[in-house]
């Protein structure tokens, strides 16, 4: 590979919806086209609804990384189909969303996970669909920002249903299925520490799939927790 090439438009010439098309070309790996819409509906001054539409096509570039089928990052000929939704609520303080995700059985969802977070309505922090197929996602999330918007809370739970763990056509990393939940709580400092913003999440991930009495497709995968303080400057 010699390079990997975005261009992105966003358009908001029309009140309220935004869209965005996005093209990332990894040449001789993969082209990944993201087509992303959303809506806000005023149902008065204060409060709002919330729609929005996404879905995400993958197709494999000569031999997908290498010639060596085991040795390639994404199948010769190979492709993945994605799409979802979102519905929620938003006013001053409270925001509610209901949102959906389906990677479909044409194959799995590829995106080196160095590159970032995934883009799905129902991406949660510690979580990631990338590498699977034949996906249903679910997740819902309340968040609260105070008006003065240094202080922020959410409280996101999800299912996500995976191919069996023996599927590795579709199951790249062996993940039962799982359903996840997240605290997140977040302060903004003011004054001679403006810039600095600090953050406590608390994640667990409960098993909803089988897992064949074996361990390797739970120690570290399902019913865990994780606990993070993380301290950020922004410039």
């Amino acid at each position: 590979m010699q390079g990997i090439y975005i261009v992105g438009i966003q358009n908001e010439s029309i009140k309220n919806l935004k869209t965005l098309i996005w093209n990332q070309y990894a040449e001789n790996i993969f082209n990944s086209t993201l087509l992303q819409m959303d809506y806000k509906y005023n149902l008065n001054p204060n409060s709002k609804l919330l729609f929005g539409f996404q879905t995400i096509y993958q197709n494999a570039l000569n031999f997908g990384g290498n010639k060596n089928p085991r040795k390639t990052y994404f199948e010769k000929n190979g492709n993945s189909q994605t799409f979802g939704g979102r519905l929620g609520w938003q006013n001053k303080k409270i925001e509610i969303t209901l949102n959906y995700n389906r990677i479909t059985a044409k194959g799995r969802y590829l995106m080196p996970r160095e590159w970032g977070r995934d883009p799905f309505y129902t991406f949660m922090a510690r979580e990631r669909n990338e590498g699977f197929g034949d996906v249903h996602a679910v997740m819902t999330k309340i968040q609260y920002t105070n008006p003065k918007k240094i202080f922020k809370s959410h409280l996101a739970v999800g299912y996500f249903d995976l191919p069996d763990v023996k599927n590795i056509s579709l199951n790249k990393y062996e993940l039962p299925s799982y359903v996840q939940t997240n605290a997140d709580v977040r302060y903004q400092f003011q004054g001679m520490l403006k810039g600095f913003d600090a953050q406590l999440l608390y994640v667990h991930k409960f098993n909803a799939g089988e897992t064949y009495a074996n361990k390797n497709y739970i120690i570290n995968k399902t019913n865990m927790s994780n606990i993070s303080f993380i301290l950020n400057f922004n410039f």
